[in-house]
């Protein structure tokens, strides 16, 4: 008979410890058969809403011409009606259609960071050591950058919450979806799929060429946008990818990073083996201490194995920064320009 557990702890270990029933590693059908049911699993667990074949309505609040780019402020109407704000970074030199880069920001103040535009008497000096004005990266690579915010950050707060400075409504705004039927991440990435309505209809963006990167909650965006989302060519998530079991099962973390029931289908690694065959590029701290890389090179070795039943073996890659929970981008652009230029 076995023993009692002798604190919660070790009953929530067990639960993290247990195979989803639909990991790869034990499904006994074809790499496409096991994408197909897990990724409509996975839309059916985020809650995703059906969306309009349209794009989706755009009004541009302001333009501002910052010399090597034009920065615009756009607010697009969702599916739900609500206007979400972002930015748009555009070479201000040049013609043609270019590749696009969704630059997801993480927990802080919002979209204001991948811009570099933060709010009074914030570190900005967090964010150029940290690397996180990645949207700035992107237009300097001769790329489009959009940088939105994401539901629970920036404009996107409760009123009631809105004073708290640089915090975020995500607690409030998980435990409300949840019992209203819905899920904070899958909202979020419900707008970022219209954002890529948008973009894919825009005559200075080859649709062919949609990225996405982030970092932290950014990361978990650009995971599961790629995951359900096959028109972004290439992805780049920075400090998030990890198991469940040595993450977020296992160390405290923010209610927007939680699927209800996700993980009796699948494990992180799983999820991201729905981006094969399509380029993946895991970005990870050496010292992070809220997705621990013993739990990052564990989760990227079963990614492997999903990779190569995809036969897209070169199409995955582990980079791992020197440092803590932060952007490192020194692979991040040529990574992207590599595997874009694959694209026919």
């Amino acid at each position: 008979m076995q023993r009692p557990y002798a604190n919660i702890s070790e009953v929530f270990a067990h639960l993290a410890r247990a195979r989803g029933r639909l990991s790869f590693a034990q499904a006994a059908t074809s790499f496409d058969v096991w994408h197909a049911e897990l990724r409509e699993r996975l839309i059916d667990l985020l809650r995703l809403p059906v969306l309009p074949t349209e794009p989706p309505p755009v009004e541009v609040i302001t333009s501002e011409d910052c010399g090597a780019y034009i920065r615009e402020k756009i607010v697009m109407r969702a599916v739900d009606d609500l206007g979400v704000p972002a930015y748009l970074l555009r070479p201000a030199r040049g013609g043609g259609s270019r590749p696009a880069v969704l630059a997801i920001h993480g927990h802080g103040p919002g979209k204001s960071i991948p811009v570099d535009l933060p709010p009074p008497d914030y570190d900005t000096a967090g964010i150029t050591e940290g690397q996180r004005d990645y949207a700035i990266q992107a237009v300097n690579q001769g790329m489009i950058a959009l940088a939105p915010d994401l539901r629970g950050f920036g404009e996107l707060m409760l009123d009631d919450e809105a004073s708290r400075q640089h915090g975020n409504s995500c607690t409030q705004l998980a435990c409300r979806a949840m019992q209203a039927g819905r899920n904070l991440l899958g909202m979020r990435i419900a707008d970022l799929i219209q954002f890529v309505d948008w973009l894919e209809a825009r005559d200075d963006v080859d649709p062919k060429r949609i990225c996405a990167t982030g970092n932290s909650g950014g990361g978990t965006a650009t995971l599961f946008l790629a995951a359900v989302e096959s028109r972004i060519a290439v992805a780049v998530p920075g400090c998030y990818f990890c198991t469940f079991q040595d993450s977020t099962l296992a160390i405290h973390h923010c209610p927007c990073n939680y699927v209800p029931d996700l993980s009796t289908y699948a494990e992180m690694y799983d999820v991201a083996g729905l981006i094969a065959p399509r380029p993946l590029l895991v970005v990870a701290g050496q010292d992070d201490d809220i997705f621990p890389i013993q739990g990052v090179r564990r989760a990227f070795e079963e990614l492997k194995e999903i990779y190569a039943a995809a036969h897209a073996e070169r199409n995955i890659e582990l980079y791992v920064g020197k440092g803590g929970h932060r952007y490192f981008s020194e692979r991040v652009w040529p990574f992207i320009g590599e595997k874009l230029a694959d694209i026919e």
